[in-house]
């Protein structure tokens, strides 16, 4: 990895650019270049959530990575379905792609296909205006009771938080396995979300694989450990 390579960081459902501010001056500090891409309808982004699909937000990573080369990509949460469906389109702009407590798709199916047709309709029955809203207080304690967000971080997330498209879960992000595109994947796990956010055999994938004492959401609880394990594996 050279100092031009940069790493590309994606965060999970309801998180923007804005997630990555204390990870990326770290980056920074130790002479890496970031780039954080605005995906439609999250951050300060305009689009209508009703108009937002899987598709479009592989399309704003293509995008962003139109002029790139030997990129590392980073893909937190949800966006590893975000990340799986740019390196089936475009592997030659990406040198490794890394998972941070992500979820991994399946060839030919749909978030909502994994997850099964009563999950999808309690999903969709939560929707506003084609759109899932972000936790509360309440509901982010007892789905992730060991989150270590506080209350500061809560206030200073929900200024920014949007809420998830329906459309990004109900639409496949690859057609073949990830090994098929021949770059180099990592994991890192964040031990205090359980059950685990994905069952990965690293060894059996041939993958690298990390872990962090940490919740879902190391990029805000623990942005130091999210920068060295980043650092790590992106010149590994």
């Amino acid at each position: 990895m050279t100092a031009s390579s940069p790493i590309v960081l994606i965060g999970g459902s309801g998180l923007g650019p804005w997630a990555w501010e204390r990870v990326t001056p770290i980056l920074h500090d130790h002479g890496f270049r970031t780039i954080t891409p605005q995906l439609r309808t999250t951050g300060d982004d305009a689009t209508p959530a009703n108009a937002v699909s899987l598709d479009n937000w592989i399309e704003d990573i293509d995008e962003a990575l139109s002029d790139q080369a030997d990129a590392t990509l980073v893909a937190h949460s949800f966006a590893g379905y975000v990340a799986a469906g740019v390196l089936e389109r475009q592997p030659q702009s990406i040198r490794r792609l890394i998972f941070i407590d992500a979820v991994l798709p399946q060839p030919g199916r749909s978030w909502f296909d994994v997850m099964g047709a009563g999950v999808a309709g309690f999903m969709t029955s939560l929707a506003n205006d084609g759109a899932i809203p972000w936790f509360s207080r309440d509901q982010l304690d007892q789905l992730y009771p060991d989150n270590g967000i506080g209350d500061a971080d809560f206030a200073w997330m929900q200024q920014h938080l949007t809420a998830q498209p329906i459309g990004t879960y109900t639409q496949p992000a690859i057609n073949e396995p990830l090994s098929a595109a021949g770059v180099p994947v990592a994991y890192v796990r964040c031990l205090r979300t359980s059950p685990p956010v994905a069952e990965v055999s690293a060894e059996k994938l041939g993958w690298s694989y990390r872990t962090l004492d940490a919740g879902h959401w190391p990029m805000i609880t623990h942005p130091a450990e999210t920068a060295c394990v980043t650092m790590e594996l992106a010149t590994s």
